[in-house]
């Protein structure tokens, strides 16, 4: 066959098309975006979609069924607002807050998605364990009081968390085995690692000058990786709040592991980012929770842990925020 031909047959062979990526957001009830913003990011982490269970909790079937809805258009949210006992869809509420009342009303194998344990040891200087407790997280908070800079840095803020602290002088420790005030350290480990590591930015504080809250709005530098240890965490989704502390507005921006392109979901409202980013952070003056995914040495993601051990009872959960950011 002459190269002629053989190009001519070529040609008449149809195109293969690319598969379409479609996203939807949801309806906004009156002021529910904060619930909106978050329900988007956990619709793209299949993690948590493999592990709902639609038998034995009504927040499970309310949830995979807003996922599969989303699919294939826009949605309400009257269903989940109603399993979350939310009354009032007037009511302006906090993103962080609301993420956390939706991972204590799933079943435990799907919010162990986003749970991790951290570990804190206080020893004397002959090595004599003061104080050692072990808590579980699903929100790991990071003060943006902590920076020095014009600019805060998530991840020397991340790092901080884990920095060995020093006690000597006038701030020495009691230990028992000593029997005495002793120069002490304290630190901080990750005992468990979460598979989905949700970091939240307080910019909501509280001034002691003038006995209230405030609301920082601060511009953050956001990695795309953070490292922990021998672990990789990939970002895949922010919460970002505009506005000021008494209101507000949520969205949220997320990473489609379809096409590997950055949206902005604004409530009903999908579009792609404008700007896709290019470099190793991003700088944002918004950005409220960062949702981070285990990746893989070889690029993947980490895979559903289909053996599940039982939740250990502990003292308690780490506080979210010191105040809230609500938002319409």
């Amino acid at each position: 066959m002459s190269s002629s031909r053989k190009r001519s047959h070529e040609e008449d062979k149809p195109l293969a098309k690319k598969p379409k990526v479609s996203h939807y957001g949801l309806y906004n009830q009156g002021a529910t975006c904060y619930l909106n913003s978050v329900l988007q990011v956990l619709s793209m982490a299949p993690e948590l979609h493999d592990r709902l269970d639609s038998k034995s909790r009504t927040t499970d079937k309310d949830l995979r069924q807003v996922f599969e809805t989303m699919k294939v258009g826009t949605c309400g949210t009257e269903n989940i607002t109603q399993s979350l006992g939310i009354e009032n869809v007037y009511q302006q509420r906090d993103a962080a807050e609301c993420l956390e009342l939706i991972l204590s009303k799933v079943s435990p194998q799907a919010s162990k998605v986003f749970e991790g344990q951290l570990t804190y040891v206080t020893k004397c200087s002959k090595g004599h364990i003061i104080n050692e407790e072990t808590n579980p997280f699903w929100t790991l908070p990071l003060s943006l009081n902590d920076s020095y800079d014009a600019t805060y840095s998530v991840k020397r803020g991340f790092e901080m968390v884990f920095q060995t602290k020093s006690y000597s002088g006038d701030n020495m420790v009691y230990c028992n085995e000593c029997e005495r005030q002793a120069e002490a350290t304290s630190g901080c480990d990750m005992e468990t690692f979460p598979q989905n590591l949700i970091l939240l930015l307080k910019r909501f504080e509280f001034d002691f000058s003038t006995m209230s809250y405030f609301k920082s709005d601060c511009c953050v530098d956001v990695p795309y990786a953070l490292q922990k240890k021998d672990k990789t965490y990939t970002l895949y989704g922010m919460v970002n709040h505009y506005g000021s502390l008494r209101g507000g507005h949520y969205t949220a921006t997320i990473l489609s592991d379809e096409d590997k392109t950055w949206y902005e979901f604004n409530d009903a409202h999908v579009d792609k980012v404008e700007e896709q980013p290019s470099a190793q952070t991003k700088t944002s003056s918004s950005a409220y929770l960062l949702v981070y995914r285990e990746s893989l040495k070889d690029g993947g993601f980490s895979p559903p842990d289909k053996h599940l051990p039982k939740r250990r009872k502990c003292p308690k959960w780490l506080p979210i925020s010191a105040g809230r950011g609500v938002g319409d």
